[in-house]
């Protein structure tokens, strides 16, 4: 899991031009955290939209013990905004997300993965009404070093894009720990989702020092969701083993729950 802050990709992403899913000429802006969570910002409701491609679908559902799968999400997501005087709608149901009957390749990069968002993306951001769009592929994620066999998701800078990556995701699945992919699959959306909305420094600035500064956005807390060693498959699972037997519900560490507060 890891952030991309490419503004210039972003910028290429908004320029496309006219497609099926939304209005021609459109240029969706995301809003900054500033207007996402100050509670008399213009912004008053949040939205994620989720879209699956061919052989790529969410985990949903009953998680076991653990109760519903995305209630991971649900709950932290539910503590960014809490007392942000926002709406909040986020799908838990295949019901509620749309399956795709396109993919954008085995392999896919940062361009690729915009591409295929700016076809398919229905809710962008407008001032009033912020919009973050994710997506599961059946892919392996590609850059400059290569396909990345290890990338469970990213967040693309300022976009609202975040996609996730099914393959890596099922490979973390353990006999020892059922449901194991489950917790790995929320926990990267949950650490995805966190470097959207501006973690570690990402546009939210931080009040105490703990943004891994060799890690770019990243926290020094091992024990929150946005430590650096998350962004892969090994770390991932060691951190989900360590929800699971916790029982945790909110696992953003105090000091990221402080930065987001702090905009309030």
């Amino acid at each position: 899991m890891r952030t991309l802050s490419l503004s210039v990709l972003a910028v290429w992403c908004l320029s496309c031009g006219s497609n099926s899913a939304m209005d021609a000429g459109a240029t969706p802006r995301q809003p900054t955290p500033q207007e996402l969570f100050k509670a008399s910002s213009a912004v008053k409701s949040v939205t994620v939209e989720i879209d699956y491609a061919p052989n790529a679908a969410p985990y949903t559902g009953s998680a076991g013990t653990f109760g519903d799968t995305f209630g991971l999400f649900v709950t932290n997501a539910q503590r960014l905004f809490m007392s942000s005087n926002k709406t909040l709608t986020l799908p838990t149901q295949l019901s509620e997300m749309e399956a795709l009957t396109q993919t954008p390749g085995a392999q896919v990069t940062t361009q690729q993965i915009l591409a295929f968002a700016a076809l398919h993306r229905g809710t962008p951001s407008t001032t009033a009404a912020a919009s973050f769009y994710v997506l599961f592929l059946d892919s392996y994620f590609q850059d400059d070093s290569g396909v990345r066999m290890d990338v469970l998701g990213v967040s693309i800078g300022n976009t609202g894009v975040i996609a996730l990556f099914k393959p890596v995701i099922k490979s973390t699945r353990s006999t020892l720990f059922p449901n194991l992919e489950r917790f790995v699959e929320q926990t990267t959306l949950v650490h995805e989702f966190g470097h959207a909305v501006g973690l570690v420094n990402n546009g939210a600035p931080t009040t105490t020092a703990h943004q891994d500064t060799a890690h770019g956005a990243h926290c020094t807390n091992d024990a929150c969701v946005m430590y650096w060693q998350n962004e892969g498959a090994a770390a991932a699972v060691d951190f989900a083993r360590r929800y699971v037997t916790s029982g945790t519900t909110v696992i953003f560490a105090a000091d990221c729950l402080a930065d987001i507060d702090a905009l309030k």
